[in-house]
C-alpha cells in the first residue's frame, strides 16, 4: 500500500473515531449497551469509495479496534467480534461501487445502504446471541433487530446519506 494511502487511511479512521466520541458526549445519541447515532461511518465509507473494498475493510477494521478500546461494551468476547471487528469491517463493502459511486447518487446512496446494513445485521446477531437476556419479554430476534438495533442505525444512514451528498464533489475532487 503506497504511503499516501496508508496516511489517508490513518487521517480518516482519526476523523471516524472523534466523530463516534462526540456522539457519545450527547445523552440522547447514545444507547445503553452501545451504539448511537453518528457520523463516524462517513469517513469509512469516504476511503472505500476513494480506494475499494480492501481499503475500506482495513479502514473500517482499525476503525472498529479503536472504537472497542476507547468505549466499547462486551458481555462476551464473541460480542466483541460481532459488534466491533465484524460491523466496522462491513462498511468498507461499500467499496464495490469505487468506480461508479462519485458519478452516480443511486450509486453512492447503495454504498452506504450496503454497507449500513451489514454494519445492522452484524450488531443484530450480537444482540440475538450475546445480549438476549436484555429483550424481557420481547422475542430476541425483535428486540435486537427492530427495538434495539433499528432506531440508531437507520438515523445514522439517513445522516450520512445526508451529510454525504454535501460534502461529496468537495471530497472527492
Amino acid at each position: 500500500m503506497e504511503t499516501k494511502r496508508l496516511v489517508e487511511i490513518g487521517i480518516f479512521v482519526g476523523i471516524a473515531i472523534v466523530l463516534e466520541l462526540i456522539s457519545t458526549l450527547i445523552p440522547f445519541l447514545h444507547m445503553p449497551q452501545g451504539g448511537s447515532i453518528s457520523l463516524g461511518m462517513l469517513p469509512i465509507f469516504i476511503i472505500a469509495y476513494r480506494y475499494g473494498v480492501k481499503e475500506g475493510v482495513i479502514a473500517g477494521f482499525v476503525f472498529g479496534i479503536i472504537n472497542f478500546i476507547l468505549s466499547g461494551y462486551a458481555i462476551h468476547w464473541g460480542s466483541i467480534f460481532f459488534d466491533y471487528i465484524f460491523a466496522f469491517s462491513a462498511l468498507g463493502i461499500a467499496g464495490i461501487f469505487k468506480n461508479t459511486a462519485l458519478s452516480s447518487n443511486a450509486t453512492f446512496i447503495s454504498g452506504i445502504l450496503l454497507g449500513g446494513f451489514l454494519r445492522y445485521v452484524f450488531h443484530g446477531l450480537s444482540g440475538v446471541i450475546f445480549f438476549s437476556s436484555y429483550a424481557g419479554d420481547f422475542n430476541p430476534w425483535f428486540y435486537s433487530f427492530i427495538v434495539y438495533n433499528l432506531p440508531y442505525m437507520a438515523a445514522s444512514i439517513v445522516l450520512v446519506i445526508i451529510v454525504g451528498f454535501s460534502i461529496k464533489d468537495r471530497v472527492f475532487n
